[in-house]
This record gives C-alpha cells, structure tokens and sequence, in this order.
C-alpha cells in the first residue's frame, strides 16, 4: 500500500472517529476513563485539551486546571502544539495574578519546546509584553523589531514599541523618549488620516491627562445634534481630561449630559465650572446613588439629539471619534447603533490591553455605543443594575434590531483610550471583568442572554422592557434589595442530563410548591464543559418562580443547603460563595464508582468530605437516595455514617399519578414493553443472551426503547423483529410511558444502579414494573423482580390476569406516594406542616 493511500485511509478513519466521538453524550463522555477521554480529546476534536483546560482555568476550577496544565506541558507523548499551548494558559494565567516574571518564563519555555514561535505574533507580542511589565523595555523592543520586520502594518506591534520608548515603562531618561513613544502612536493615526495627538503641556511629563490631538478641522452639522451622556462618580481628578477631549470634538453639534451620580468627591464642582465656558455641556445631579446606567437612563430623558451617545467620566476621546460615527450612521440604511475600538491605557500612557493579556492592544469600546434616539422606543433603556449592562445593552440592540454589533464597528482604529490603573489588570474583587468567566458577571449575561432569546426583531409597538423578575444576581442590582433568609440552597450541576438534572429539580420545584423562598448555586463538574452557559429552562424556571441564581463570590443565609450530587465536589470552586446556613444535607445520589468492579471512579469521598468543610465548617448530613446506597454507604468506611432517613428522588404525584390506568389485553394483540434511559453500555445487560432475554426479543410483543439503542444494537448483533428505538428526547417521557404496558429496566451486572427514577416514573405513570432482584432493596413491593431469563413468562403471566396487573399499578403508585411525592419534602427539612410524614424507601 502507498504511502498517499495509508494517508488518506488514516485521515478518513480520523474524521470517522472524530464525527463519532462529536455525537457522544457528554455523560458518555465523561464516563471514559480519564487517560482515554484525554487521548480522543487530543487526537479526535478540533478543540485541544489545552484549549479544555484553558477554559476550566478561568471558569472556577484553577487548582485543577493549573495542575492538568502543568502535567500536559510536561508530557512529552503530547504533540508540541498541545504543550505550548499550555504555557500559553500557563503565562497569561501568572500575568493576571501579577506574576509577570513566570508569565514571561512560561513564553520562554514555550520558545523551548517550538522554536518556530518567534515570529508568530501571538508569541512574540505577549513576550515583550511581559517583558514590559519587568522593566526589560529596550529588550522588548529589540525583540519586535526583529520579529515584526517586514509584516504588514500592526495597530497593537505600534502601541507596545510605544511602551517600549515609554520612559514610565523603560526609566529612560532620555528627552527623545517620550518623542519616539508618540510617534509610534501617531504612526497609527497617520495610518488612517485622522489627526495626530501631542503633549498638551511641552514641559509636564507624557500622560493621558497631558495630551491633545493637533489640526483638528471642525464640521458643524445643524440639523443632527449629538447628545452625549457622561456619568460621573467620585472622579474630580479625571473629569476634566474627559469633558475637554468632547469639547474638542470635531464634530461640533454636540449635547453634553454630564450626570453626577452624588459624588462625595468635588466632582460637582469641577464639572459645573466647566460647563460654565461650554454652553453644550450641562451638570444633571442625581437625587440619589444609583450607579452608571441609571445616570444614562436620567440624562437620556432630557437627550435632545437626534444620536445619542455615551462616554466613560474617566477617558480620552480622539477629536473625530463622534463624527466618524455620525457619519456612519447617516450613511448608514441597517442597524440604527454603532461603535468603535478603544486602547487602555495606565495614566502614563502605557499600552497593557485587557486584564486578560491577548496579542492585541485595543478592543471594542462598548461606552462609545451611538444610538438614533428614535431606536430606545424599540429596544428600551439601560438595564439598572451596578455592573455589565453596557454589553446587555448592546446584544439587546442585536436581538431587536437584527444585527451583530461586530459588524457595526466604524474603523479599527482605537479612537478612544480608557483609564487603566496598573493595579486594576490583576485585581481580583467579586464584580471584576473576570467573573464574566466565573462569577457574578458570568451569572449576570447567562441570565440575560436566555431573556434575549424570547426577544424577536421587529416592529414592536412598545419598547421591550427588562423584566424585574429576571434572576440576576442580588449584588449588582440597583439597590441592592436582598431576597432574605432562603429556606432552602440547592447546589448542582443544573446542566447534566437524566436522573441526576431531574431530581435537583425534583427538590426545587418541591421546595416551591411548599411555598419555600429557594435558591441554587450551579456548580459545574470539572469533567464536562463548565464553559456551557446555565440551562435556558433552569433559568426560565428561577425567573417564573421567583428562584435566586447565586453567584461565585456572593453572600447568602439559608436555612438548609442541599448539595444535589456528591461528584462535583472532587474539583475545588474557585470564590465559592460565602453561604450562611442551619443545615447541610448531601444527598447520595452517585457512589464514589459506578460499578461494581470499583475500576470507574466518579469521586473520592475523603476529597468531598474536605471540601466540604472547607466551604461550610462541617460536612454535613450524608442521606442515601435508596436501600441499596445505605447499604453500600455502611459497608464502606470512606462515608460518614448515612442518615437515618432515605431522601429518594421527587415527582409531583399528583400530575404523575393523574392519569387513569388501563388495561389493555382487550384491546391489543400482544403487550407494548418499553424502556426509557441513557444508551450507556453500563445501562444494558453485559451478556447478549442476558440482554435478548430480558427485553423479550423474539416474544409475542412489541418492545420500544426511548433513549436511544446503539449499544443494544450491537451486543444483540441482528436487530430483533420487535424491538424499536428513538432517540433521547425525542418524545415526551410522559407520553411515552402512558403508552406501556409494561416497563422494563435491566442494566449491567456490574453497574451500580443508586436508585432508578425510570422505574420509578413508569410506577408514577400507572404502569407495572419488572426488574432484576438486586433492586428489592430499592422498590420493596413496589416492582416484580425476574433474572432476565423469567421475565418473559412474568410479564405473560400479567398480561393475562387484569386483576393482578391492576394491583401492580396500586403497588407501584403507593410506593411513589409513600416515598417521592413532593408533599415529602418540608418534613425533610424539618419544617412543620401539612406532609405526611418521612420519606423513606423499603430497605427489606
């Protein structure tokens, strides 16, 4: 075979693998052996482990994600992408907690591991960066010059050979120096004709308070005013370089709206003499404080423009960034918005980006948003809460209007620099911009991007108002209102699928029918995609039923919290809230292995139980769902003693048991068996003639599985006649099993099966249940119980007596009832009223 041949063959077996691996469930996924999931990650995905890791490192699990980074640059079987890639992570991650000297450490080994780096501008721009931030200016500096030569023309390579001259950055003291730093920024305004800057005073140093632009020519446009809206708090020291650098706009038709939100600072009084030589400058004062955008919301009440405009109290506008969007938008026939780029900067004048180090200096400036006035009736006002609503705002614009404000960019030129303090790149508080990854601002857009998926374009009578129901987190809102002491705090994973998802909903939705205040923390497992924003129906859910969504970094009182699903403790959470409470319950709903053989770990429970006490002082109470888990809790000396009470999983009974039951063998020819749950192998019998028998194979009935079958299908090798599969999803669970005769549930001898909510809703349902014998512990008299061999003749023998089928239904229902109604769930919280008692399962 030939070379080419060998080559082909193996990259379409590649792609094949790759496509198959894409379509797996994230459970399947994450049931695969650590060192398998690794390889299929790295070999088979277009997304690298790296780049999974990366995302893991900045959503909440650091410990870790460092250490998975660490062990990957390490590994020399990993391919040299793979490695550099973590260094990347690695060196960005050191920058951001102030550590520049790894950070640069970390880009040299990577240089070590692919020598090829040194012209990628990826590299080398957070290289010299780095060494920047070290006081190794010039050799920043010989480095760009001799990776850069001959590129083409790089806005962000001019700004860091800018930094490179900056005596701030390099403590030269050569008078040439400040010249040769504005004459690499000015390269970029030459680039795009726009006009230079230069020093406002010749004789005080280079800053961003001691700069103006030069040969300004003026546009006065009478019929279309500007109306530009500057909040301002507590910043009397760098008001004024921002009302000058709008005073000298060229575009001269201008309203400025300066909104002084009580400052306690001489903000006022500066403010008001300025407007006193500008008669388009106007001091509004705010009764009380009500933060940003409750300033833009006042000002744009007065707004007399035809665009309205907003500027940050702290930041320098280049003479033409108001008329090039004007112009933009009289030109314009599509979205009635625009924006344009900014550089931060510290008041040096050093260019450092984003808190987050990147290959690029400047990004989009979300406070230089320019809107037709006549658009806020459509799309509303500014969301008022404390942090973040520039960029709700601006996606808001996207979904009422239609369009995607990256395209409603005027020119890539920054023309803009924002106020940076040095110290605020690496700062950490609960609202800083990195807890839009893991956070307060994460919550905060996930929230409000679900609520913009039930906004359409078009022609809306009214403007679309933000509803004050949305769950967005008590630490940013306007005032601040806290909801209270909660009755109850769920933490879970609210994004996993099957048994798991439904019975951390199963409480919350019980806790609420009691008329319990509720909150959840959605704690994400470390081994599925913690990069996945919260479920759309979790958030639609808090926000019908009045549900608290609490945020990484918050404070909350509870009465008791109830982690949902031990496995999520094994990764430590970055900023885990600060949760006062009464009671701790962890429900065990997942042993530390999922099976029997002890060889697929879920979690250690020695690391659970320390997190535990890590975050609350205590472990808490352990409450097994099921017999069988009390069983395997006592006999393993990894777990605290189980509680006396089994918390089996909820339904609401009366919606589950509404339905009436019917027998059937009048109407059909031959029974419906079915089964509903996840297509993992461990979910089928191990054994073919296990699985053929149990499922009926061959029999005088028709089998249905929902869920999906390709695990059944190959293990049975010919697909039966009787049996008929459908996806997971692809039908309501309730319709599906109305529709049974009888349910079956047979998983593999090894799996250990907690509890079982598929039998469980099928009893619910009013349909009878055949299981193997090691669920008695579970269900008690609730189920039949057959080795797959008998199930046949059991269900035969069903089938033919109404009356024992029927008494089936009774037994089934009244385990239900008895153990998984929602009524159960005060009483397990010890609260007093009208439950009927405790819900404990059968352990017989």
């Amino acid at each position: 075979m030939g070379d080419s041949l060998k080559k082909t063959l193996a990259a379409s077996l590649e792609g094949g693998l790759r496509r198959i691996y894409d379509r797996l469930p994230a459970a399947a996924k994450a049931a695969a052996p650590r060192a398998a999931r690794d390889f299929v990650r790295d070999r088979f995905t277009s997304r690298t482990l790296a780049a999974e890791y990366d995302g893991k490192l900045w959503g909440g699990f650091s410990t870790q994600a460092l250490a998975d980074l660490e062990r990957l640059k390490a590994d020399a079987g990993r391919s040299s992408h793979e490695r550099t890639e973590a260094c990347y992570s690695l060196a960005r991650w050191h920058a951001v907690e102030g550590d520049f000297a790894a950070a640069l450490k970390e880009m040299r080994d990577r240089l070590a591991l692919d020598p090829r780096l040194w012209r990628n501008g990826r590299h080398y721009m957070l290289e010299a960066l780095f060494l920047c931030r070290t006081g190794q200016a010039e050799e920043a500096r010989a480095l760009i010059e001799k990776a850069a030569t001959g590129g083409p023309f790089d806005i962000s390579l001019q700004l860091m050979k800018a930094n490179s001259w900056n005596p701030a950055v390099s403590g030269s003291e050569d008078g040439q120096a400040e010249a040769a730093a504005l004459a690499c920024i000015n390269a970029i305004y030459r680039n795009y004709r726009l006009p230079e800057i230069a020093k406002r005073d010749a004789d005080a140093p280079l800053s961003l308070d001691n700069i103006r632009a030069e040969g300004v020519h003026t546009h006065l446009d009478a019929d279309n005013r500007v109306t530009v809206i500057v909040p301002a708090y507590n910043c009397a020291d760098t008001v004024l370089t921002a009302l000058a650098s709008l005073a000298e706009q060229s575009w001269r038709n201008l309203e400025i709206l300066v909104v002084d939100d009580c400052s306690t600072d001489d903000t006022a009084a500066t403010v008001a003499g300025f407007c006193a030589g500008d008669v388009r400058f106007r001091l509004i004062r705010q009764a009380r404080n009500g933060g940003t955008y409750a300033c833009r919301n006042r000002a744009l009440q007065e707004a007399t423009g035809r665009f309205v405009t907003v500027h940050d109290a702290d930041d320098w506008a280049h003479p033409s960034r108001i008329e090039m969007q004007a112009r933009a938008l009289l030109k314009s026939r599509g979205a009635p918005f625009n924006l344009s780029r900014l550089a931060r900067v510290t008041p040096s004048l050093a260019f450092f980006g984003t808190w987050r180090p990147s290959p690029s200096l400047t990004s989009l400036n979300l406070s230089s948003l320019m809107v037709k006035r006549s658009a806020f009736g459509k799309a509303g006002n500014w969301h008022e809460v404390r942090v973040s609503a520039d960029q709700e705002f601006v996606r808001r614009l996207d979904a009422v209007f239609g369009a995607d404000h990256r395209r409603q960019v005027v020119s890539d030129c920054p023309l803009a620099f924002a106020r940076t303090a040095p110290t605020s790149l690496t700062r950490y508080g609960n609202t800083h911009v990195r807890t839009a990854h893991h956070g307060i601002r994460r919550t905060y857009h996930e929230v409000m991007s679900a609520w913009h998926l039930s906004v359409r374009p078009g022609d809306a009578p009214v403007a679309v108002t933000v509803p004050q129901s949305l769950p967005v987190p008590v630490s940013i809102r306007r005032d601040k209102v806290d909801d209270g002491k909660l009755d109850i705090v769920l933490i879970g994973d609210f994004n996993m699928s099957g048994g798991t998802y439904h019975s951390a909903m199963g409480m919350l939705r019980a806790a609420k029918a009691a008329g319990l205040s509720a909150g959840l923390l959605h704690y994400r497992r470390y081994d599925l995609d913690v990069t996945a924003p919260l479920k759309k129906d979790v958030i639609d859910y808090a926000a019908e039923n009045g549900v608290r969504i609490i945020s990484a970094g918050e404070h909350v009182e509870a009465g008791t919290v109830v982690v949902t699903h031990p496995p999520i403790l094994q990764h430590r959470l970055d900023m885990f809230p600060q949760i006062e409470h009464e009671r701790l319950v962890v429900v065990v709903n997942q042993m530390a292995e999922r099976d029997r053989t002890g060889k697929d770990k879920a979690y250690d429970p020695a690391i659970v139980r320390a997190h535990l006490i890590d975050y609350f002082g205590h472990e808490g109470e352990w409450t097994p769902i099921s017999g069988t888990v009390r069983a395997l809790m006592e006999a393993d000396p990894r777990y605290p003693r189980p509680h006396r009470d089994n918390w089996t999983p909820l339904v609401d009974a009366g919606e589950w048991c509404a339905r009436e039951p019917h027998w059937r063998g009048r109407d059909r020819d031959r029974p419906v068996i079915g089964r509903h749950g996840r297509d993992h192998v461990l979910k089928w019998p191990g054994e073919r003639r296990d699985l053929l028998a149990a499922y009926c194979a061959g029999r005088e009935c028709e089998v249905r599985f929902l869920g999906g079958a390709a695990h059944a299908r190959k293990s049975a090798g010919k697909w039966p006649a009787n049996w008929t599969a459908e996806s997971f999803g692809s039908r309501d669970v309730k319709e599906f099993l109305s529709d049974l005769d009888f349910f079956l549930h047979y998983p593999h001898d090894d799996y250990i099966e907690e509890f079982g909510r598929a039998p469980m809703e099928a009893m619910a349902i009013g349909v009878p249940v055949i299981l193997p014998p090691v669920f008695r512990s579970t269900f008690g008299d609730a189920a039949l119980y057959a080795e797959p061999r008998d199930v046949w003749s059991v269900t035969e023998k069903l089938w033919a007596d109404e009356n024992v089928w029927m008494e089936r239904i009774r037994a089934g229902r009244a385990f239900v009832m008895s153990n998984c109604s929602y009524e159960l769930f005060p009483a397990r919280l010890g609260l007093k009223g009208n439950a009927p008692g405790r819900g404990t399962a059968y352990a017989k």
